[in-house]
């Protein structure tokens, strides 16, 4: 990054499932002559017009694609952008060129630092070469006179673009010429396209990683990495089918669910996916031959064991409330959907628990996980399996005191 007037239009959105370009979107290849890498490049981005713009989607470290956006306290503007799974300018002409050509050629890196050092095999186009030099998929960049490149949009062809372009818009379709005076050049990369990469289009659901994952050849922790999200931006993916691989145990949570992840031909463990051990609604991979596998067994994994001791990586506070000083938290992690009640700020004998509802709080099993505090000033309940159900934790200043429970959560 630069500094923060540079960065704040350097990086460009959420994501639902992204549709097909269609005529009413206007986004498509629209002049010959591109590359069939350029031409792929061109489609995948078009797929994502319509969707919001994200301030750094699509900068996980090692593993392109959307990812979730981030705030910038130097611009208001951003607040809302880590609720969305998406692209930023540069984030978008990275997904696109990777889609097409299966490597990541641009990597996480920021509008200045692809525009310095492409990285990759190219012909650069000058301004001063103008617009007719242009080709559909070339990599323009945008900028002021002294502050070098601040955005990055993907040529079209007959002097329109599709771009990502800031904070509260959407990826949409411009003419050049509205920023041509921001010109600063562009660049064509030299890559074949890999139609493998487009396996299993428009098939599986999307989910949200967790954590750090590496993404693998096979369904067990001895294949070889294909991709390693180095800085843990939670990246959105599309899941084809799941199936029981090799146990994988991180940070004292174990689930044996592998799925499958198309756009990248790749395994994730499920630990690395936001929700259940077992996604919901996700095929068994039997049902896609190709590929293979069951989800025999799967009920074995033990990633969220009622009564088994919480692991804190991942954990946030869901509710929280206060009984004489003390502050009683619902705790939960959004990989294995388990809760756990936590006490602090105690003394020894406050009491902690939670309690579970399957029909929103009317009626409960209660005094789940019950413990004390038996030194220092903090204690916790064992973990509990809240998925699809709603939870709770209870606390006392001691046995006999006042109990305080948090929202249901």
């Amino acid at each position: 990054m630069l500094a923060a007037l540079v960065t704040v239009v350097s990086l460009g959105l959420p994501v639902a499932s992204a549709a097909p370009a269609t005529a009413a979107t206007g986004c498509a290849p629209m002049q010959s002559g591109a590359s069939q890498a350029a031409q792929a490049a061109v489609q995948v981005a078009c797929r994502y017009v319509g969707q919001q713009y994200a301030w750094g989607g699509g900068h996980a470290q090692g593993m392109p694609g959307p990812s979730q956006g981030m705030y910038d306290p130097f611009y208001p503007e951003t607040a809302a952008d880590p609720t969305y799974w998406s692209f930023d300018c540069i984030g978008l002409v990275r997904w696109a060129w990777y889609k097409a050509t299966g490597r990541d050629i641009i990597t996480e890196r920021t509008t200045q630092a692809t525009f310095a050092a492409p990285g990759y095999a190219h012909t650069k186009l000058l301004k001063s070469q103008g617009s007719a030099v242009l080709l559909p998929g070339d990599i323009m960049y945008f900028g002021r006179d002294g502050f070098g490149p601040t955005h990055v949009a993907l040529y079209l062809g007959n002097g329109m673009m599709v771009e990502a372009p800031e904070s509260g818009a959407k990826i949409q379709v411009n003419t050049i010429s509205a920023r041509w005076d921001r010109y600063q050049g562009a660049f064509r990369p030299h890559a074949d396209a890999v139609p493998m990469v487009w396996t299993w289009d428009g098939r599986g659901s999307y989910h949200k990683t967790w954590g750090q994952p590496n993404l693998r050849q096979d369904s067990n922790t001895s294949s070889a990495i294909n991709f390693t999200n180095g800085n843990g931006i939670s990246v959105q993916v599309r899941v084809l089918c799941q199936r029981v691989g090799e146990r994988a145990t991180v940070d004292g949570m174990v689930n044996n669910v592998w799925s499958y992840l198309p756009d990248y031909h790749s395994w994730i463990s499920n630990l690395f996916v936001q929700g259940p051990a077992l996604l919901k609604d996700v095929p068994s991979c039997g049902d896609f031959p190709p590929i293979g596998g069951t989800l025999a067994g799967a009920e074995n994994n033990t990633s969220c064991g009622d009564g088994t001791q919480p692991d804190s990586a991942g954990a946030w506070t869901a509710k929280s409330t206060t009984v004489f000083g003390r502050t009683v938290e619902l705790r939960y992690n959004s990989t294995t959907q388990c809760a756990w009640g936590r006490i602090i700020g105690g003394t020894v004998g406050d009491e902690i628990w939670v309690d579970r509802s399957a029909d929103g709080g009317n009626t409960w099993d209660s005094m789940l996980g019950y413990t004390t505090v038996t030194s220092g000033n903090d204690a916790h309940t064992t973990q509990w399996n809240d998925a699809g159900l709603v939870m709770r934790a209870c606390g006392t200043n001691g046995r006999g005191g006042s109990i305080e429970c948090t929202g249901w959560f």
